[in-house]
């Protein structure tokens, strides 16, 4: 009678088991209970279907572990065994879903010990998606208000810069005619757009030419225009030149020091008569424009090889705005770094970090090319690099010279990270280089792993969240 007795209850126990395992199986939230260990002890089918996860891969296995396979970004379990109360979080799994995770502890008849930790997650990547593009959608709206004022293309940090920029929003109202100079690659063009945005003309054209571009033969029919039939192969109906274009707006003229004196003795007439001809045509066409030009060159000295018109510079040089080097305003340079890496990053969808070592080095540098070189080099070592962190040792050559990189030399030898990094950070250049030398001695991925003594996809996980391209 005993052993019928305990068969009995062990029946009942199995059907019991069974009812239970199918109400939990039709509950439409995701259901995942780990024992007072943090071990796996039940998995349904909601959650397989939300998440994508087998209750094979995790039945058995410690929470703990499983976080660090990147099954989740963190556990509302593990949490909640630490804190013995009822623990909500948003949970993300696969790298690619979120959930809300709440996670409640079961104790046991005294309520002192926890017997398990029961989860129910809801997906919520729906919404979070909708949330992730209205808030894009603001984002962009916000983005585009401020390009069109300009605001976000001026970078700077440096005194010399606030004042330069204090000078050009306080003559923009007025339509005087601006000389920008500055070295090449400093940003005269943003500058100028600057400028227009600020004044009562911002809604109207704001037109660049740049002189150096056009043809000596060119010039005259493209600032000025032509009337229908002026020449062989003229456009019918003629065609309106640059100047005409900006009527009621702006007009940029960049590299003005390339312009042929012949150009410079008309341009000279438009500007006091404010009116065009058109080539071909008799009548004249009074306009409204601001002037604004820009040169890398010394006028000045141009003047005196009797190569530009003394009387065109005093027309033109009303207010004079220098941009200095980047070179003569280190300063900023870290802002600028910021904000394209920000932009590039964004851009190309990768994830990069410069370290300071690598900052520290290009503050150092003498930047020749300006802010132009500045945002090369930078797009380059975004696209070219296979880790999240950017060392010295990224950076091109002729950047690198004359440096003793021996904090970078110390690295490379001894795989020791910089220790001014944070655990997470020092951790991950640590996992990274390992898997780096890995990869690079290895014919592919799996012989790799293998070498790392780690399963091909986890292998793959730990790249992905590294950022390392193979």
């Amino acid at each position: 009678m005993r052993i019928n007795e305990l068969l009995e209850k062990v029946q009942q126990l199995e059907a019991t088991n069974k009812l239970m395992r199918t109400i939990i199986d039709f509950s439409s939230d995701g259901l995942y209970v780990v024992d007072e260990d943090g071990i796996t002890i039940e998995v349904n089918k909601a959650y397989e279907e939300m998440t994508g996860i087998n209750r094979n891969e995790v039945i058995g296995k410690d929470i703990r572990d499983l976080v660090i396979l990147e099954y989740f970004d963190e556990s509302a379990a593990y949490m909640a065994l630490q804190s013995k109360n009822t623990t909500t979080i948003m949970q993300k799994i696969n790298k690619c879903k979120y959930f809300v995770a709440t996670a409640t502890p079961v104790f046991d008849n005294s309520k002192k010990k926890v017997k398990m930790i029961v989860t129910s997650v809801r997906d919520i990547t729906y919404l979070n998606h909708l949330q992730s593009q209205t808030r894009k959608m603001e984002l962009d709206k916000e983005i585009d208000a401020k390009q069109s004022m300009n605001h976000p293309l001026i970078i700077f940090q440096s005194q010399q810069m606030q004042t330069l920029i204090e000078k050009a929003k306080k003559i923009a109202a007025f339509p005087t005619s601006v000389l920008i100079t500055g070295d090449s690659g400093t940003g005269k063009e943003v500058l100028a757009n600057y400028i227009h945005q600020y004044s009562r003309q911002k809604d109207s054209p704001f037109i660049k030419v740049n002189c150096a571009s056009i043809p000596s033969e060119l010039f005259e029919s493209e600032l000025f225009g032509y009337a229908d039939g002026a020449f062989t192969g003229a456009k019918k109906g003629g065609k309106a030149g640059f100047f005409e274009k900006a009527n009621f707006g702006t007009i940029l003229l960049d590299e003005i020091g390339e312009l042929p004196l012949l150009m410079q003795a008309k341009l000279l007439r438009v500007l006091q008569d404010q009116a065009i001809t058109r080539i071909g045509d008799t009548r004249s066409i009074p306009l409204n424009f601001r002037l604004i030009c820009s040169t890398n060159k010394d006028l000045r000295e141009l003047i005196n090889k009797k190569q530009f018109r003394e009387d065109l510079w005093y027309r033109i040089n009303v207010v004079h705005l220098d941009i200095p080097p980047l070179l003569k305003r280190k300063t900023d340079i870290l802002p600028l770094i910021d904000y394209y890496l920000k932009k590039l990053c964004e851009q190309f969808g990768l994830i990069k970090k410069i370290m300071p070592e690598t900052i520290k080095l290009m503050e150092s540098y003498q930047w020749p090319g300006n802010v132009r070189e500045l945002k090369n080099i930078l797009e380059y070592l975004v696209v070219s690099t296979s880790v999240p962190s950017i060392l010295p040792r990224d950076l091109p050559e002729h950047i690198r010279d004359n440096w003793k990189l021996e904090s970078d030399t110390e690295y490379e030898n001894n795989i020791s990270p910089p220790s001014h990094l944070n655990l997470k950070d020092a951790m991950n250049q640590f996992e990274a280089q390992i898997i780096l030398d890995a990869l690079k001695s290895s014919p592919s991925i799996r012989k790799a792993a293998f070498k790392l003594e780690i399963d091909h996809a986890n292998l793959i996980r730990r790249m992905k969240r590294l950022g390392i391209q193979y």
